[in-house]
């Protein structure tokens, strides 16, 4: 068996797609102006397109994104972790491995190339800071109590008819997210919810799910 996302398509639905997507980037700049980077809208969009071909099995055009994926942002390995999960018996064996094994040859070779770059630049390769992070979040309340408000108001619409949602969104969501959070404690600054950039699609699309997105089994 073989699972899908297809698209049932209307101009009614077109439309309220573009309103979404258009509304999703809007709504990006607005939320994520906080300690934001040039290559954050980027990052949300390469995982968007690549995501987007992972479900519908388009993996030539993944292989072809993945390298510009891993030259804008390092966290391009969350996705390479998706892969392993979501497409683990999905796959032949072959070309699982082949898969895992071409994103992680892009992988390394992109980051060594970057370090030789800017192997001069003063600095180390990770700060990790969970003890200042901490103080630093409870050192302001208010944004504290913000940034609870918007997680519990953005789970509500998440969590909101779980069930019904696509599972290739659920089990992206429950891959990436984790590993973002365990990230953001340690190497992120305190209310630095740019790093999230990476899941935001995802949590955008389970948040307004578009409803000509159904989830389907093919056979082969």
């Amino acid at each position: 068996m073989e699972s899908s996302i297809c698209l049932q398509r209307s101009d009614e639905c077109e439309l309220r797609e573009f309103v979404i997507a258009a509304l999703a980037v809007e709504v990006f700049m607005l939320v994520f102006i906080i300690f934001c980077k040039v290559y954050d809208l980027s990052t949300a969009m390469i995982f968007s397109f690549s995501l987007g071909f992972l479900a519908r099995g388009k993996f030539k055009e993944f292989y072809v994104l993945y390298p510009l994926g891993c030259m804008n942002r390092e966290t391009m390995f969350l996705l390479s972790i998706f892969f392993a999960v979501h497409f683990m018996g999905r796959l032949e064996i072959r070309d699982w491995f082949f898969g895992l094994g071409y994103q992680g040859g892009v992988f390394v070779s992109v980051r060594l190339m970057i370090m030789k770059i800017f192997e001069g630049n003063p600095g180390q390769r990770f700060y990790l800071l969970p003890g200042v992070h901490l103080r630093e979040t409870l050192a302001h309340p208010m944004m504290f109590i913000l940034l609870c408000g918007l997680v519990i108001v953005t789970w509500y619409f998440v969590a909101r008819d779980w069930m019904e949602k696509p599972k290739f969104l659920r089990l992206a969501l429950c891959v990436i997210l984790p590993l973002q959070v365990v990230l953001y404690f340690l190497l992120g600054k305190a209310y630095e919810i740019r790093v999230f950039a990476e899941v935001f699609p995802v949590v955008w699309c389970l948040m307004f799910q578009v409803p000509s997105i159904r989830w389907r089994h093919e056979a082969e």
